[in-house]
């Protein structure tokens, strides 16, 4: 009878061993699993690690605390940082994760789930300070560039259209009033031409002048903010300069994409006031690119640039017979565009809580001229006399 009871311990010991050797197997796979996924996104935080107040903030607001409460996901952050510096490393990191005793297993998956995308969020701390240090062309800047590629195509094509014609394109003239895309009071139904009219240039100089502004002003941009900030507020402020134009011309069409380069000084303006202490770091320590590239002269540059051309096309609008009904509310609504909507979209490397409030407010007062402009075009009987053949010859 003992000899069966042997076997029993000997099978039980085996099984024991075996289930011993599946553990440590799968212990180590889950820290080369954690490695593979964490180790890049500490990474870019170098040896000083992740800011813990900034990881519970942005834990806090994520799906994760429906698996952990935030007060315990909070607790487990700070217990993280073994050595108290305030930062967790990635050595601390992977150490919460793997010690006995600290996360039951759904918080194990919850921190999997949740911490990567949280890290990679989180802009270091010494790019914090330091603005040029987010010029990068990853992604590239292929916004501007395909705007530009495609405004130059419809004008190609037009000009083509017009050459024969009593109404050229030259250097200054040549507009295809026939097109579906140009901006027209009588026709203010088809609510496309509101955005379109971009695309439609008087004179090859109108559109080289375009051309020149917006990938001067678009392409640092991108390398900044990125092509999906770039094209919201270059957007917009094609939309809120032809908005702008109808409250105050109505019988006067328009074209031209200065509404969306106006965007692009707002958009600029705009960085330049959230981020002025980052736009300033090291600029006065002998670095003629810093000097160059910080905030009093980026603000300089650009009031003079929108200056001078504000200037230009009031002279023209009001005291050159030849300079024709240049839209100078199709200017200041893009500007006004680009600076409200770029508080509020633009990258702000360290946001400041009232930089954050007066996003919001200056949000809420470019949909409130949106709306109070489209009620306008709706309801005001001062336009002229509504077009209702068909828009194409």
């Amino acid at each position: 009878m003992s000899r069966p009871s042997r076997n029993r311990r000997g099978r039980s010991a085996t099984s024991a061993r075996e289930i011993e050797l599946r553990t440590v197997e799968e212990e180590d796979q889950f820290r080369r699993d954690l490695e593979r996924q964490f180790r890049p996104v500490f990474d870019k935080h170098g040896n000083q690690g992740v800011l813990v107040s900034a990881l519970q903030d942005e834990l806090d607001e994520t799906g994760i605390i429906n698996t952990i409460p935030e007060d315990r996901l909070d607790l487990l952050i700070e217990k993280a940082d073994r050595d108290g510096d305030a930062y967790i490393t990635f050595a601390e990191f992977i150490n919460m994760m793997t010690r006995p005793g600290v996360l039951s297993k759904k918080e194990r998956r919850a921190m999997r789930g949740f911490v990567g995308t949280v890290v990679a969020n989180i802009v270091p701390e010494h790019m914090r300070e330091d603005f040029l240090a987010h010029y990068t062309c990853c992604p590239p800047p292929i916004f501007m560039v395909l705007m530009s590629v495609i405004e130059i195509v419809v004008f190609v094509i037009y000009a083509m259209q017009l050459k024969d014609t009593n109404d050229p394109v030259t250097a200054t003239s040549g507009v295809p009033l026939y097109s579906p895309f140009i901006y027209k009071p009588s026709r203010r139904y088809e609510a496309w031409r509101y955005f379109t009219y971009l695309l439609i240039h008087q004179g090859y100089m109108h559109l080289v002048g375009n051309l020149v502004f917006q990938l001067l002003l678009g392409l640092p941009l991108e390398f900044v903010h990125k092509w999906w900030r770039v094209l919201i507020v270059y957007f917009c402020g094609v939309i809120a300069g032809s908005l702008a134009h109808s409250l105050t011309d109505h019988h006067v069409a328009l074209a031209g994409a200065s509404g969306g380069c106006y965007a692009l000084i707002g958009a600029h303006l705009a960085s330049v006031v959230v981020n002025w202490s980052e736009m300033n770091h090291e600029c006065c320590e002998g670095n003629p690119i810093r000097f160059l590239l910080s905030a009093p002269v980026r603000l300089t540059v650009l009031l003079l640039l929108a200056g001078l051309d504000t200037a230009n096309a009031v002279y023209r609008r009001f005291f050159d017979p030849a300079g024709g009904n240049i839209g100078i509310t199709a200017h200041m609504g893009g500007l006004i565009a680009g600076l409200f909507l770029g508080i509020a979209v633009m990258k702000n490397i360290n946001e400041k809580p009232w930089e954050k409030t007066v996003g919001w407010i200056t949000l809420a007062v470019f949909l409130v001229f949106v709306s109070f402009s489209i009620f306008f075009n709706g309801l005001y009987q001062g336009y002229p006399e509504t077009d209702w053949t068909a828009c194409c010859p």
